[in-house]
Formats: C-alpha cells, structure tokens, sequence
C-alpha cells in the first residue's frame, strides 16, 4: 500500500475545483467550519480483498455473488456525490495502515475465543481446497452465501482496523477542536448477520458489536442503541444483545462459558447482564431473509417480531416493512410506524440513565450479603451513550428485484430523513456521538444513491429530490463498470451528465487498490501513475502545499491561490454549467441511444445545486449544537449562558424555513422534518400527526422459494 493513499483522490479533487465555480466560492465556508463539526468517511482498501474464489463455477452462477468488491466502489459513488455538494463537510481517512487482530478482546469478547480462531483457521485453509475443486466452507454453511479464501483474513482484519479507526475518530484527536462527532464506515462483508460463533447471510463478524466493545474498552461506552435500517433482519446484531443480557448463548465452548467464573449461569442459562448494555431496533421485511418461505422457522420469525424493553436487560424492538405507494403513504408510515423505533431507543436511554444514577447511589453491598460475594456487573463509571447506525441500502427503491422479491423498499429521501432522526437522538442522550457502519445494499443503484442521501442526512443538510432521480442515478452508476469511459460528446448544458463524470472521477480515484481487484488494468496503471506523479510535482518538486491536507483545507487553499490569479476577489460565477468550465460538442451522445435529454430536469438541478448557500450550511450545522450535557460538568453561569443561546438558537430555527426544530428532551416522538423540496401532497400532510401505535408485527410469508439470501441456488 502506497504512502498516501488519499493522494490520487486529492489530485483529482483538485481538478475538480479548479473547474467548479460553486465549490471554490464554498472554500469560504471550509474557514468557518470547525474540523470537529465535519463528518469523517473511513475507507477500508483491504475490504476489497474478500473475493470470491470459485474459479471452476459457471459465468452465471457468479452473476448470483452479490456480496462482492465492486459494492464499495458503488459506495464510493456515493460518497463523491455528496463530496461535490458539500466539499467543506466531509473529511476522508483510510484505514491503510491499521489491521486489527481477530484475538483482540473486543472480538472475543462478542464472539468468544473459539470462533475467531475457527474462523481464520478455515480461511487459511481454504486455498488449498480450492486448488482441488472443493468447496472452502463447511458443509453445515450456505455456501451460496459464504465464500473464503486466504485473501479473506486480510479483508477481515482490514475491517476491524477501519471499525477501531471510525470509533477513534469520534472519541480521540489530536485536539478536541479535530474530533468529530459522527462517523461513516465502509466495509465489506456486512456484519448483522452473525451469532455469536455461527456466520449467517454474508456476514462472518459482527461489525456493529465488534464497535461496541471497542468503544466500552478505550472510551467507557456504557449504553449503545443500535439502529439497523437493512432489508433484512440483523439476527445476529439481536442475538448478541441476548448474550449481553447474560443468556447463554448456543453452541457456546465450555472455555468460553467458564471464562466468567464469578458470575455463574443459573439452572435456567441465565447470568447477570455486563455492561457495555445495547439496546437494538431494527426496522426490516419480515418476508425476507432470514424469514422467508422454505428457510425460516418458527424461531426466526418470532425472533424478528419480538419487542420488548427494560425487561430481564433486554431493549428490543422490530418494526416490520409496508407497502407504499405515493410519498405522501410513505410519510404516512414513517411518522406512525418507522418513526417509533426513536420513541423507543429514547426511552431505552432514559431508562439506562435512571439506572446508572440508581447504581451510583447504592453501589455497596446489601445487608443480606458479604461485601466479597456481592456481583458488581460493572465498574463505577457515569453514563455515556453512543449511536450506531447499522446501514444497509437493500431496502432502496433502486435494490435489484432478485434480492428485494416481496416489493417492499423505502424512498432514497428516506436515508436522509431516518440519519435526521438519529442524529438529534443522539444529542439528546450521547453528545451527539454517532457511528454508521455500512451493512448491506447489493445493486450499484441501491449502494451509490443510499450512501449519497445517508451523507447528506449524516451533516443534518437537506436531501433534494431532484438528487435521488433515475436519470441522475444513473449517470453515477455508470462509473460502477471496470472499463468506464466518459463521454466523447455532452450537450453544452446537460448539467447533470457533466457533474456525474465529475463524481465518477472522484469515486474511482478513491481507494488505489480498486486498480487491482476490479479495474484490473496494471500497466496503463503504471503510466497513470507517471502522469500523475508529474502533475503532482513543480519542476521534480513534490507539492508540499497539499500533503495532508483535509479536503476543507484543499478547497481553502485552492480559494488562495485562485485569488492571486484573479485581479477581481469574487470568483466569476458561470450562468449554466457549475461544475466544469470546458467547451463541450452540441452533437448528440452516440453511446446511448435510448438517452433523452431532459431539459427541465437539468434546470431544476442546477438551480438546487446552486441554491446551497454558504449561509444554509452554516444554520444546519447550528442544529447539531448539543442540546443536552451533565449538569454536574456546569458551571450556573455556563448554564445560565448555555441556556440563553438555546433560547436564541431555537428562535432562529423556528423562523426559518427547511429546517429542523430542536425536540423536547422528553420524547422523539414529536421530531418533525421538512424538506426544501416537497410535493404538494408531502405539503398538506407534513404537519398532520399520526398515531404511534398503528404498528404491525407480523404480516404474511411469501410462498417464493430460494436457497440462499441473494435468490440464487449452489
């Protein structure tokens, strides 16, 4: 792995904002945005390496993989989609340098010792089977979903340095002023499916609990709610939470049960619950995997319909998928139906903080029993919460239909909403601390659009609808193909086709090793590489002015030095084309036939584009000021002042239009969003109030038949 292996990206991103008048006007607003204000992007290059190994199956047959390397560079669409909107609001970091440990206590302690030593023994040996046309897993696997190989562990352990880099990024900085308080992981495999030592679906590790225990054993996490908006149902994710709880899990080792010696199962396989506590809530299609006809059981589906809190240290609760037809159904269900999974993860806070008071307040020992036999679960340390977003993009209105077979999905705009709403959760229990971590979503339309509209909601910014288009979609995901080329001709002003290479560009200059495991294409590699080198240099000097530097402060300095350039200090503003400054044929496209150019489309778009104001960032980024902190950590007069600017903040919200209002610290039900772009249907319905109750836990099972979770048969 190279030095800097952000360093193509920001010499594409450079290009880019010499030619985008829009982004460098933007550079004022990198100046007054703070680095911890900034949504950090962890890239994980060693995800790309879990690849499937079958060399002997049929070309069809590997049509059916979906879980596969290509899904980051989709993921990455997605990411330079929202870079181009927002340039002063993301930061990127790779995960290069940092291979986490498979033995480390943070995975053991989620999966106990035996799994992940079973786990990387297999991957060892999977290359040998495969040199004899065996299948590399267990017969007792789906090995239609589950694939290994030696390249497997690296991928593997490349995860977990990414999932330890995105819980740093978070907690720890080089100074409070560069710590971030919301984070993105992209990896591969996804991780809800896992049990505690059984893989499931495409999912060898628990990735969202992995975090968690990382995050109790370096920053004393004590509470977690896990949020989980995939497709599917994340079984496993739900399964550990019992374990967490203290139920004995299946097929635990004798090692591993007598690992906790001083707190002992009862004759009923239940043990007093540890902390980190987590509490899941999962909003999915209970006709899907690991649910559906011909595979699920009794259990699975109870499993997938259990709600339950502050019961026997279980916080629990699924949300089953419905059918929409129009926005205005879908806001309908939202508000009443998805929008309670809030409700609840706000009430699994509440309690959590009531208890931990309680436990500071009577945390000796009982008259009835010895100080040295008394079970402490925990050590005494105060309250401190955390978000998790497990994102899977596989309920997209873009997921292909072989893995969304029972029609049921969710708007793109939904993404946007849903990280909202996770967001002011956060601020109201955590500091506003939150972790996404990606899980599924297996179309490059699903993955690209999903992880734009999630970024947009993850910086509290307004999704545009004009953003989530077919035709916009489209265009991106065209740089999702091994040998793209752009365009040989563009009309002048299709606006949305120019910004879309601008994107692809960005997107596959991403991560270098998408050289290697997808493009392929190793000797005109080699003389890319010299250009870029010659570009990157000023007379065989390397351009130290961007070592480093953050993708803010590359939009600030390119804004310098266009300004020594200009005799003028306002940048020339083009009337219509914002994202390239080139002249470009008027001839028709003759690579896509079946393209219609869609004049009113491109003008909406560029309007919208254009109408991101440095002043709309800034009030947006204002609502993320915390709302809530520890009255003990306070001084009167700081509160008096903390209580003042609420006061005035909250003025400022309610006058202005777009934006959300800051919630009561008593409920989320109340959390309202209004997009600068609405129907007039979404208009006359967005400020009705619905019930929370009209909640539907079980629904029929589809008579579709499959083997395996991604449709296709071994």
């Amino acid at each position: 792995m190279q030095a800097d292996p952000l360093e193509k990206f920001y010499s594409q991103f450079q290009r880019f904002v010499e030619n985008n008048p829009n982004v460098i006007s933007a550079a004022r607003a990198a100046s007054q945005i703070p680095e911890s204000a900034k949504a950090v992007i962890i890239l994980s290059p060693y995800s790309l390496y879990h690849v499937f190994p079958r060399e002997w199956v049929s070309k069809a047959y590997r049509k059916t993989i979906v879980e596969r390397p290509e899904r980051l560079l989709a993921a990455s669409m997605g990411i330079a989609a929202a870079i181009t909107m927002y340039p002063a609001l993301f930061n990127l970091k790779s995960s290069h340098t940092r291979l986490g440990s498979l033995s480390s206590p943070h995975v053991t302690k989620v999966h106990g010792s035996q799994w992940p030593h079973s786990l990387a023994k297999l991957c060892k040996e999977a290359d040998g089977k495969l040199a004899k046309g065996e299948i590399e897993v267990p017969t007792n696997w789906n090995a239609g979903d589950i694939y290994l190989s030696s390249q497997t562990l690296l991928a593997l352990k490349g995860s977990l340095g990414a999932i330890e880099t995105g819980v740093d990024s978070i907690f720890k900085g080089a100074s409070p002023d560069h710590i971030s308080n919301r984070a993105f992981v992209v990896i591969r495999p996804p991780g809800h499916h896992c049990h505690v030592s059984m893989p499931s679906g495409f999912c060898l590790l628990n990735n969202v609990h992995v975090a968690i225990e990382y995050a109790f054993d370096h920053y004393d996490v004590t509470h977690v709610a896990v949020l989980d908006f995939d497709l599917h149902h994340g079984d496993g994710t739900q399964d550990i939470c019992w374990k967490r709880a203290g139920f004995k899990p299946d097929n635990e080792s004798q090692e591993d049960s007598q690992i906790d010696n001083d707190n002992p199962y009862s004759d009923f396989n239940k043990r007093k619950a540890r902390f980190p506590k987590v509490g899941y809530f999962s909003m999915h299609d209970i006709n899907s995997f690991p649910t559906e006809t011909d595979f699920a059981t009794s259990e699975h589906i109870k499993n997938a319909s259990t709600c339950i809190m502050n019961s026997h240290d279980l916080n629990i609760w699924n949300v089953h998928l419905s059918n929409w037809s129009t926005d205005e159904d879908f806001q309908k269900l939202y508000r009443s139906k998805y929008r309670t999974l809030f409700a609840k993860a706000d009430e699994f806070f509440k309690n959590a903080k009531h208890e931990m008071e309680q436990q500071f307040e009577n945390n000796g020992p009982t008259n009835d029993e010895p100080q040295e036999t008394t079970f402490k679960p925990q050590p005494k340390k105060p309250f401190k919460g955390l978000v998790i977003i497990s994102a899977g993009f596989d309920a997209s209105e873009y997921e292909q239909t072989t893995m969304q077979r029972h029609k049921v999905n969710v708007p793109t705009e939904f993404y946007t909403t849903f990280t909202k709403d996770a967001l002011k959760l956060s601020q109201m229990h955590c500091k506003g601390k939150v972790l996404s971590v990606m899980e599924g979503g297996y179309s490059d339309q699903a993955i690209c659009s999903g992880v734009f509209a999630h970024l947009i909601g993850l910086q509290n910014q307004d999704w545009i609808n004009e953003w989530g288009s077919q035709q916009v979609v489209k265009e991106i995901v065209r740089g999702c193909k091994p040998n793209w080329k752009p365009y040989k001709t563009k009309k002048t002003n299709d606006v949305i086709r120019i910004w879309a290479e601008e994107v692809i560009r960005l997107g596959r200059s991403m991560i270098p090793e998408f050289d290697d495991v997808i493009f392929k294409t190793k000797e005109k590699l080699l003389k890319q590489k010299q250009k870029e080198h010659a570009a990157l240099t000023n007379n065989g000097k390397f351009n130290e002015s961007m070592a480093g530097a953050t993708i803010s402060q590359r939009v600030t300095r390119s804004y310098a030095k266009d300004r020594v350039h200009r005799k003028d200090s306002v940048p020339v503003k083009q009337e219509n084309v914002p994202f390239m400054q080139m002249n470009l044929s008027d001839e028709d496209e003759n690579e896509d036939e079946d393209y219609e150019y869609d004049e009113e489309l491109n003008k909406t778009f560029n309007r919208t584009v254009e109408d991101i104001t440095i002043d709309d960032i800034s009030r947006h980024l204002e609502t993320l000021e915390l709302i809530q902190q520890d009255e003990d950590e306070e001084t009167e007069d700081a509160q008096r002042q903390r209580d003042k600017s609420k006061r005035s903040s909250s003025r400022r919200l309610q006058s202005s239009n777009g934006m959300y209002k800051i919630p009561s610290d008593k409920t989320t039900n109340n959390l309202r969003h209004t997009n600068r772009v609405l129907s007039s249907s979404q208009q006359g319905h967005q400020n009705q109030n619905y019930d929370d109750s009209d909640i539907s836990m079980m629904s029929h099972v589809s008579t579709m038949k499959h083997s395996t979770r991604s449709g296709g048969r071994w």
